[in-house]
């Protein structure tokens, strides 16, 4: 039998034998949630610390992040201040806070001691009679979150937080009032690094999933009527159906073109090793949407395989460097050795082989890109005797030139050492250059790229200098059967003045 919300209105302290009208608005409230919400719009039952909202536009997620923090804030015996995160100074003001579905909204105007919209902070009441607050910050400065401390935070629309790791650091750095500190984030999924690693399955976690449609009762038909153009699109399927979108899905390059080389299978034998080096642009770049700078490097070794050059990746890293230390960085790592006597497939990433100085190879060519810090790293090498190649780019950006060297990708030509441990997947220390690389479609579509530059440089050379070649296989066999015969032809002489 439905509640009789009319009844319950008329309710006071009198009829409900002396509970206060706080108490009163409270049960209210609450009454009219438990009736109106949808089962995934309220939190776990069960003890969590992290629950994460995923749902498409429209859901409700707003509401669901306001009906929470109110509700636990009020019921707080400790009254512990609170948080709310939103990507924006406006996102707070105006969605969480005095949107039609934020806080001021949803909380009883009984419950409210006051709201200071200048500093983005609500004070309320408790069931204990203590006031307690709910600020607001904004993912633009993280900052701001060093020192405030807090027993819960809702964050808003997490996707779209520009200094996302930073601004969650920082506030689960601050989480750490009462006896279980609980942090609940609302969002429409975008395939940031940031979500992608906090769906993935921990103690105390809880993430729900929701579509657009699910609340279709409380949304206009015309509304519905425009979203019919996105139904099979990828944005459709990001925006309406919250569905986090795998970002190697419209990568130039696919994880499914590289090939591993067998773990317990020694080493081909390589007739070139390059060493490519996309170097931060100074020493001290800092970029207020990506952070700092990395210099990526990629040893890559070339080999023959069925008659055909292929590639085969031998060591990556990246890591935030001053020029000093660079200069350092790359004189070890050209001590590196790759392989023994035996051939054996002896890779360590960072370090090369078990023993640098009597087995092994050394990279031959060490490529460096011809603009800012690359410039002067090459003149630093260039006056201890140690020469590397210049690589110029030319007006090519960073999606034409890996759109250059693909075909060497799609035609399955580039290899990746296998793991010791997990059959059928490449060593970990691969992982971060793969997965950016296959997730780049372009300026701005992942947070760093510096492994991009760095590989498709390394290929372009090699593409360059013919150490390599798009050409399929059965074509260069065919190309080759032909020049080895012309050279093994007898030469027939004729005279040029014959008629």
């Amino acid at each position: 039998m439905a509640l009789d919300l009319s009844a319950l209105e008329s309710l006071d302290e009198s009829t409900l034998g002396g509970w206060s009208a706080e108490d009163v608005a409270y049960l209210l409230w609450q009454t009219k949630w438990a009736m109106t919400a949808r089962p995934n719009q309220l939190p776990p039952e069960t003890l969590w610390t992290e629950t994460g909202f995923m749902a498409g536009r429209g859901f409700g997620k707003t509401r669901v992040g306001a009906e929470w923090l109110g509700a636990a804030s009020f019921e707080d015996p400790d009254a512990f201040p609170s948080a709310v995160i939103a990507p924006t100074y406006g996102d707070v003001k105006f969605t969480c806070f005095e949107g039609p579905a934020g806080l001021l909204n949803v909380i009883p105007k009984e419950l409210i001691v006051r709201y200071n919209s200048s500093d983005m902070i609500i004070e309320m009441k408790t069931r204990s009679g203590k006031t307690t607050t709910i600020r607001g910050f904004t993912a633009e400065k993280p900052e701001r979150l060093r020192g405030p401390q807090h027993a819960r935070i809702w964050g808003d629309e997490l996707s779209s937080w520009a200094y996302d790791e930073e601004t969650w650091d920082m506030a689960m750095m601050g989480l750490r009032l009462g006896n279980n500190p609980q942090i609940l984030w609302t969002t429409t999924p975008k395939p940031k690094e940031l979500v992608r690693k906090l769906i993935e399955p921990k103690k105390g976690r809880f993430i729900v999933r929701g579509s657009t449609f699910e609340n279709k009762a409380n949304l206009p038909d015309s509304f519905f009527a425009q979203l019919e153009q996105y139904e099979g699109t990828t944005l459709g399927r990001q925006e309406l159906y919250g569905e986090l979108i795998d970002p190697e899905e419209s990568g130039i390059i696919k994880r499914s073109w590289f090939r591993l080389w067998p773990a317990k299978k020694p080493l081909p034998q390589l007739d070139w090793i390059i060493m490519s080096m996309d170097t931060a642009f100074t020493e001290a770049t800092f970029d207020k949407k990506n952070g700092a700078d990395f210099s990526a490097c990629v040893v890559m070794g070339v080999f023959q395989q069925d008659g055909v050059a292929n590639l085969i990746m031998l060591d990556c890293w990246a890591e935030q460097l001053g020029l000093p230390e660079l200069m350092k960085r790359v004189k070890r790592e050209l001590q590196n050795r790759y392989g023994d006597d035996e051939d054996t497939a002896v890779i360590r990433p960072m370090f090369g082989s078990a023993k640098p100085l009597t087995s092994g190879r050394a990279p031959d060519i060490l490529l460096i890109e011809d603009k800012g810090s690359g410039i002067s790293l090459r003149q630093m090498l260039a006056r201890e005797g140690i020469e590397a190649y210049a690589y110029n780019p030319g007006r090519a950006d960073k999606l034409s030139r890996l759109h250059i060297v693909s075909p060497v990708f799609a035609q399955r030509r580039v290899w990746l050492p296998e793991s010791d441990k997990f059959k059928g997947r490449p060593k970990t220390w691969i992982d971060p250059m793969l997965a950016q690389l296959c997730a780049f479609t372009g300026a701005g579509s992942i947070k760093h790229d510096d492994y991009v530059d760095a590989v498709s440089q390394g290929v372009r050379l090699c593409l360059d200098k013919g150490l390599v070649s798009t050409v399929k296989a059965a074509e260069e066999r065919n190309r080759r059967a032909d020049d080895e015969e012309r050279r093994s032809a007898p030469r027939e002489y004729q005279n040029p003045y014959a008629a």
